[in-house]
């Protein structure tokens, strides 16, 4: 079975019927999961990639107790990117920034980052950085203090740049100064409002 026939199969389940776990397993097994996505990349198949997102993300809640912590927080992270990606790359930014901010709402995965960052980019890394409480944001790092050795950062702080520039191009587009059209947004497309009740629906599933 060739790659495009292993998307086809993973599709043309159900949507409310994730996926057994070895068919999960094998799909995001490293070498089926690069060769999946360099094949929606080159097929431009952004919306089917989404989809595919979506299901695997509700399969990774499935799944969580045969993933174990590390890596059910590992793929929580890859598919919550790459679910941006396909929007992103559809050129869907309204709903590309609806989504980020659904799963800034449901998500408190973090990734590990140096303590200096906070001093080089404090404005903007200090509200994804986890508090001790278990909440995110804190203060700015006072002048001439000691930055801690690490830091736990949400991992969307690695997404904020190319949130930011989508901000951007939407408020260009509004004021009429854009400069490119758009891809055109295929008809079969999930709204945005669908795409963030899935990702709710989603998160609410893990308890």
């Amino acid at each position: 079975m060739n790659i495009q026939e292993w998307l086809t199969q993973v599709l043309a389940r159900p949507a409310a019927d994730p996926l057994d776990w070895e068919s999960y397993r094998v799909t995001m097994d490293e070498t089926t999961w690069k060769a999946l996505w360099r094949d929606i990349e080159a097929t431009q198949a952004y919306e089917d990639g989404l989809e595919a997102g979506l299901r695997l993300l509700q399969a990774t809640q499935q799944h969580r107790g045969q993933l174990g912590p590390r890596g059910y927080q590992a793929n929580q992270i890859l598919l919550y990117r790459s679910i941006l990606a396909m929007l992103d790359k559809a050129d869907r930014w309204d709903a590309y920034l609806a989504a980020w901010e659904t799963i800034w709402k449901h998500t408190s995965a973090c990734l590990p980052c140096r303590g200096d960052a906070l001093r080089d980019d404090g404005p903007r890394l200090a509200p994804f950085v986890r508090r001790p409480d278990g909440g995110f944001g804190v203060p700015p790092l006072p002048y001439g203090a000691v930055p801690p050795k690490t830091l736990a950062v949400h991992f969307l702080y690695q997404q904020l740049h190319r949130k930011t520039l989508i901000e951007r191009k939407l408020a260009q587009e509004r004021a009429g100064k854009l400069v490119a059209d758009r891809r055109p947004l295929d008809p079969a497309a999930l709204t945005a409002e669908a795409i963030q009740a899935r990702l709710t629906q989603i998160r609410e599933s893990a308890g």
